[in-house]
């Protein structure tokens, strides 16, 4: 078999084309078609790349593997109905999101952006003791630990958020209508009791049809003006527009965001001239282990497949029935 794949990778006996390094993805399935079929492609591995009708009709593929979470861009129901098994990657970059969303919260409880921007600024002034006690009284700040840390979403980004919250001391409490495993020391509560409890609300959730808008006006309004709010997860999750209200006439603390509803973040995002916010440009899965990850995951799958057995994480699975 000969694999093409257009994800971040470790190549070994393959031909990658590094989509990243490409700097494009393959939105035309007709264009991707002729060329799986020009390198002879048996197995197919993608990260943002379409897999949609006209390359699954357009070459015989015998596996795919998608480097993401959920397989949104390969379209699994006619990849099962021609026997094809589509292997995904959960979990991949749990621990880089898990990372980003605790310096998040750091960073606004001991106000980062703000020194950084003040000293930047030029307008700080320590031309005395009075000065310096000034600015220490300003940028006092707030430990994580003894803080209430409420996560809507216990998956795997929410289970290693809490992990790191426990080791800095943290009371995490979490609202999950269907859990799996619960890391010992968090509190399993209902959704607005979490709301109104707690110091940080993060969100961990999945986008589906339930949870979309799940954080609305009205929920919101059960924060406390102390509270600070942090997205890595999806944009639409939660009301945007009632969160920039607030966080323009002080409703919240503060907030720290990955994910917006209006992508790629552009410079003059209104969120942007918020003193108490923090944006960045959907990168919560950006780090090279991330790479690593996915592609140990792939290739496992990969690996339990052509010996017969049951791969980990397979998104078609009813494609094991048909093998039997």
């Amino acid at each position: 078999m000969r694999a093409l794949i257009t994800a971040s990778f470790d190549a070994a006996a393959v031909v990658h084309e590094d989509w990243k390094e490409r700097g494009s993805i393959y939105f035309d399935g007709a264009e991707f078609a002729a060329h799986i079929r020009d390198v002879g492609a048996d197995v197919l591995i993608v990260e943002a790349d379409l897999v949609h009708a006209e390359v699954l009709n357009g070459c015989r593929l015998r596996m795919i593997g998608c480097c993401r979470g959920d397989p949104v861009n390969v379209d699994l129901e006619l990849a099962t109905a021609k026997g094809v098994p589509v292997f995904h990657a959960p979990g991949r970059n749990a621990d880089a999101v898990a990372d980003l969303t605790l310096a998040f919260m750091l960073a606004l409880l001991r106000h980062l952006p703000a020194i950084q921007d003040a000293f930047r600024g030029g307008t700080v002034r320590l031309d005395s003791a009075g000065d310096y006690l000034a600015l220490y009284t300003r940028f006092t700040g707030a430990e994580l630990g003894g803080r209430t840390v409420g996560l809507v979403g216990l998956g795997a980004v929410g289970r290693e958020v809490a992990r790191r919250l426990l080791a800095f001391k943290a009371r995490v409490i979490a609202a999950d209508p269907c859990p799996g495993e619960i890391p010992a020391g968090v509190a399993l509560v209902e959704l607005d009791d979490l709301l109104r409890a707690a110091d940080i609300v993060s969100l961990h959730a999945p986008l589906t049809p339930e949870t979309h808008g799940l954080i609305s006006r009205g929920r919101l309004a059960l924060l406390k003006p102390s509270a600070l709010f942090v997205n890595t997860a999806r944009a639409q999750l939660a009301d945007e527009d009632a969160l920039y209200e607030m966080l323009r006439d002080g409703g919240l603390a503060g907030a720290a965001f990955d994910v917006l509803g209006d992508e790629p973040l552009r410079p003059g995002h209104r969120l942007l001239a918020l003193p108490s916010v923090m944006v960045t440009p959907h990168i919560g899965g950006a780090t090279v282990d991330v790479v690593r990850h996915q592609s140990e995951i792939v290739v496992d799958a990969i690996e339990r497949w052509l010996r017969g057995e049951r791969p980990r994480w397979i998104a078609n699975p009813a494609v094991l029935d048909a093998r039997v």
